[in-house]
């Protein structure tokens, strides 16, 4: 015995919206653009205390430097001193 082949192809029509895949498009460099800024603030949350303490660290080694090189340069006589040197004679 043989089937026989039917024929059971029904045509569909499939439409789609093409103002969707565009607007997709479109959004893309914005949700990349959050996505981007969101991994960005969470790395911050964890690097931004070892970041101000560096600040910091260097600020106060900048000042540092400032205050000796000022003392070496304006070289002024303290109280002490005058009475060390009186003391020696």
């Amino acid at each position: 015995m043989t089937i026989a082949p039917q024929n059971t192809a029904v045509s569909l029509t499939i439409s789609m919206d093409n103002s969707q895949s565009v607007n997709q498009v479109l959004w893309l460099p914005v949700r990349l653009g959050t996505a981007f800024l969101r991994r960005l603030w969470w790395h911050t949350k964890g690097y931004g205390i070892i970041f101000s303490i560096m600040f910091l660290t260097l600020m106060s080694l900048i000042f540092l430097s400032i205050h000796w090189s000022y003392r070496k340069l304006l070289i002024v006589p303290t109280p002490q001193d005058e009475l060390d040197l009186e003391s020696s004679k």
